[in-house]
């Protein structure tokens, strides 16, 4: 009988612990990009690999709050094209993360480049969307995570 009670609890601190655990607390933000890595969204995979692309965000009402959103998924994204090239407005649910703050130099240096084989063409690390000119180097950019189903892109008028 006590071995059944012992069992019983550890089952349900296990349980407790395992919901505890999975909750992250998300906050909702609204914007536009103003920069992406092109280099990221060129070498995504369909497999079972996960994708990564980085980009910076405006916060809507708060024009010089600029975040970095660190997006990971499996398969293609869901941002498609027409997000950056028509400046859609976007409704984020992300989590804080300390672990991936930087300034805009480390955004800037930590992109990859995908340069052809002759050398002759490569693509820029950074792509500017809009008016966004960059940052100074020194710009502390707050890290939010953000993972698949988490997006709400608002639609044009037709």
């Amino acid at each position: 009988m006590r071995m059944k009670y012992i069992t019983c609890v550890l089952l349900l601190l296990c349980a407790i612990t395992a919901l505890a655990g999975g909750k992250v607390s998300l906050t909702s933000i609204r914007g536009h990009i103003v920069a992406i890595r092109p280099a990221e969204r060129l070498g995504q995979v369909v497999s079972g690999v996960v994708n990564r692309e980085t980009f910076l965000m405006r916060v809507e009402g708060q024009p010089k709050e600029i975040i970095k959103v660190l997006y990971e998924h499996n398969g293609y994204s869901e941002i498609s094209g027409d997000v950056t090239e028509k400046n859609l407005s976007l409704t984020l649910e992300l989590h804080r993360d300390h672990s991936c703050d930087g300034n805009y130099e480390q955004f800037v240096s930590e992109a990859p480049v995908i340069t052809s084989e002759d050398k002759t063409v490569s693509i820029p690390p950074v792509t500017m969307l809009g008016d966004f000119k960059g940052l100074p180097s020194a710009f502390k950019l707050k890290c939010y995570r953000l993972g698949r189903g988490n997006i709400r892109i608002a639609r044009l008028n037709p």
